[in-house]
C-alpha cells in the first residue's frame, strides 16, 4: 500500500445530462451565409440573420431565400422533436406516426435545396 493520493474524476462517474430539449435552438443558413432562421422545439421562428449584403441580389430573392431557410429551419425542428421522442422511450410506430423526418431525409432535403451536401 502507498500513501499517495487517490485522485477521481467525478465527471467520469456523473450520468450524461439530459439534452435540454425544452430550450432547443435550430438553425439553418444558406451556403453564402446571408441569410439564417432559427427555430425553436415547436417549429416556431424565434431568430433571424440577414447579412449586410443579403439584400444585393433584390427583394424577391431575398423573401424567396428567407421563406426557404425558414422552411428548412422548421424541419430541423422536426427532425429534433423525433430525436427527443426516441431518447425518451416513444415507440417507433407511435413516431412513425407523427411523420417526423428522420436525420437522412431531411440531409436529403437539404442537399436537395441547396444543391450540396452541407455539415
Amino acid at each position: 500500500m502507498t500513501d499517495e493520493p487517490v485522485f477521481r474524476d467525478d465527471d467520469e462517474e456523473r450520468e450524461p445530462a439530459e439534452p435540454d430539449w425544452e430550450h432547443a435552438v435550430y438553425e439553418v443558413f444558406n451556403p453564402e451565409h446571408t441569410v439564417g432562421v432559427a427555430c425553436d422545439r415547436d417549429g416556431e421562428v424565434v431568430g433571424m440573420h440577414l447579412a449586410d449584403d443579403a439584400g444585393e441580389n433584390g427583394e424577391p430573392w431575398l423573401a424567396a431565400e428567407i421563406l426557404r431557410v425558414a422552411r428548412l429551419a422548421h424541419e430541423k425542428s422536426r427532425v429534433g422533436l423525433r430525436a427527443e421522442m426516441e431518447y425518451k422511450g416513444t415507440r417507433p410506430y407511435t413516431v412513425d406516426s407523427f411523420d417526423l423526418p428522420t436525420e437522412e431525409s431531411y440531409r436529403a432535403l437539404e442537399q436537395a435545396e441547396f444543391g450540396r451536401a452541407r455539415s
